[in-house]
């Protein structure tokens, strides 16, 4: 069957790919230097006291990048700052939506580390977190279309339609969970595999909306749940934001022209350039929460290193933070700001500030290093 854009791509292929197309000379080549990237960065990460200071802030910069793909634009400031927000505080949409794609990341790693695998479940689990919704697969009436953005004479032309019918989104569907998961049948290396199922999770849109964001998430959960990385910590979205045009021609050229190889030549592009962009940001900040820690200790050896540590966990911090949390010492609100006041005299804090019904003490120097380049 010939290609129709107009009409559901029931025809999608299954996979895996022809060898031929996903494997040759160039993208070995590539393969390697990206494999030797992420290698890198998983090295890394593994070496620090707490790598659950990275994939915190980390995190957090991946789901803005993943929703502006999307057009749901916010800052780096502003979803701190819908965090520090209580429950009955209003938050912004667009933040809204970037922290149910954060809860997603979280929620997820739970998932796959009990599953030790990816499963179709797990995948409707994400996008129902990311959407708010209790909405599963879609159903046999529920037909979508990818349109052209712009404001052009073509804007809202159609560009795909993707299949339809909820038996054949099914199928699609578990066999794209086996090509991932059976590494027996299916012998590619896990970001080759990456790669492949990325565009043929795109194809298949089985959900009504979020399909962009689900499919992102799934990337780092997929690599973690292969030993690519033991904290999910690479995301790849800034990059497919930076080249979103080239992101979504080169999805059309898999489509229109079964075009792997260019395809997967961008995936490892993200890939390495992920990696490296993350070990300069774990840099930058292992660097100032050094220096944080040996200035702070010298003015005041009473200050735990806990606490200084504490402030790199949530740029944003509250003195619940730290009283509510057992890995702390501090049992009380009152003490909590305290310390925390000592923290904004020796000037590792911003003076605090209210946002909404909360007090808040921000790590700016620490927000400026991850949301530079911003925007």
């Amino acid at each position: 069957m010939v290609f129709d854009r107009n009409v559901p791509y029931n025809e999608l292929p299954l996979l895996a790919p022809p060898e031929e197309k996903v494997i040759d000379t160039d993208i070995l080549k590539k393969w390697g230097i990206a494999r030797a990237a992420i290698a890198k960065l998983d090295g890394i990460t593994n070496t620090l006291d707490d790598p659950q200071i990275m994939v915190n802030t980390i995190s957090l910069q991946e789901a803005k990048e993943s929703s502006k793909i999307e057009n749901i634009v916010t800052t780096t400031d502003a979803l701190y700052e819908a965090m520090a927000l209580s429950a009955t505080d209003k938050k912004s949409e667009a933040a809204k939506e970037v922290l149910r794609y954060r809860e997603s990341l979280m929620e997820g790693m739970g998932l796959i580390n009990t599953a030790q695998k990816l499963t179709k479940d797990i995948l409707i689990r994400l996008f129902q977190i990311i959407k708010g919704s209790t909405a599963s697969i879609r159903t046999d009436l529920q037909e979508v279309f990818l349109r052209k953005g712009g404001t052009g004479p073509t804007a809202r032309e159609k560009v795909y339609t993707p299949p339809l019918g909820s038996a054949i989104l099914n199928e699609k569907l578990d066999n794209l969970i086996e090509y991932l998961n059976d590494d027996d049948k299916y012998q590619h290396d896990p970001l080759i595999k990456m790669a492949v199922a990325h565009y043929q999770f795109k194809a298949i849109h089985p959900f009504i909306d979020g399909n962009g964001r689900t499919g992102r998430v799934t990337n780092v959960l997929y690599l973690s749940n292969k030993g690519l990385l033991k904290h999910p910590i690479a995301y790849f979205s800034k990059y497919i934001s930076q080249n979103k045009k080239e992101y979504q021609y080169l999805i059309k050229g898999v489509t229109e022209r079964q075009d792997w190889k260019s395809w997967i030549l961008f995936m490892l592009d993200a890939v390495e350039s992920t990696a490296n962009y993350t070990i300069d940001k774990i840099e930058q900040i292992n660097s100032l929460k050094e220096k944080t820690i040996i200035y702070i200790r010298e003015k005041d050896a009473k200050i735990d290193i806990e606490y200084i540590e504490a402030i790199f966990t949530q740029p944003y911090i509250k003195s619940i933070h730290l009283s509510e949390n057992t890995k702390y010492k501090v049992k009380t609100r009152k003490t909590a700001t305290v310390i925390l006041d000592k923290l904004v005299t020796l000037g590792a804090l911003d003076p605090p500030k209210k946002i909404g019904r909360e007090i808040v003490y921000i790590n700016s120097t620490l927000i400026n290093i991850l949301s530079e380049n911003e925007d």
